[in-house]
């Protein structure tokens, strides 16, 4: 399975508060003397996916719960060709009323089976979802401690540059940060979504 790109790195330019007395202060209009001096950082959103020790739990266990969903898909279409090949067998020794009746069953089963192996995809998307929810709790605190610590008010995805100085890049220390407070996600099913009956 392919892990899907971190939307919560997609948007990563990340403003933090300026100075503390400004918040003391009512608001008054922007100007060029009032705008805070931009302090920049980079961060390698690129390496965090692929290294980070969460992303990678997430991936082990989504690969897993992937090829459980396929081991019941190919289970389900097998089942499903033998029916259909005992259904056609059946055909010249049924009424042709009996036929269609057992036809509209057999149909009946592709359609169940069918909205069943949705709601097993959707249970895992769900699964992914609040998984990378947990890791963008963690990486949002850790991205507003480094820039409380460095006065950073500006945090770009490397990715969207063209050019920076390497003494910008922050990654190194995001990844160690995220590492040690979140080092594995555990991936949990929700229940089922009720099926869609039709």
């Amino acid at each position: 399975m392919r892990v899907r790109s971190l939307a919560l790195l997609g948007i990563l330019v990340v403003a933090v508060s300026a100075a503390h007395a400004q918040i003391a202060q009512p608001p008054r209009p922007a100007t060029h003397a009032s705008m805070p001096v931009p302090a920049i950082a980079v961060v390698n959103t690129v390496l965090i996916q692929e290294q980070a020790s969460a992303m990678k739990s997430i991936k082990e266990q989504m690969q897993k719960e992937e090829v459980s969903l396929k081991g019941e898909l190919d289970k389900r279409e097998k089942d499903l060709r033998a029916a259909d090949q005992d259904l056609q067998q059946q055909r010249t020794l049924l009424s042709a009323d009996a036929f269609a009746e057992r036809r509209r069953a057999f149909e009946q089963q592709v359609s169940e089976s069918q909205r069943y192996m949705a709601a097993r995809k959707h249970q895992l998307d769900l699964a992914f979802a609040d998984g990378m929810h947990q890791v963008e709790l963690s990486l949002n605190g850790i991205l507003k401690e480094i820039a409380a610590e460095r006065g950073l008010n500006i945090i770009i995805p490397k990715n969207q540059l063209l050019l920076a100085d390497e003494g910008l890049d922050i990654t190194e220390d995001v990844k160690q940060r995220l590492d040690k407070k979140l080092p594995r996600v555990t991936i949990k099913l929700p229940p089922m979504p009720p099926l869609d009956k039709k």
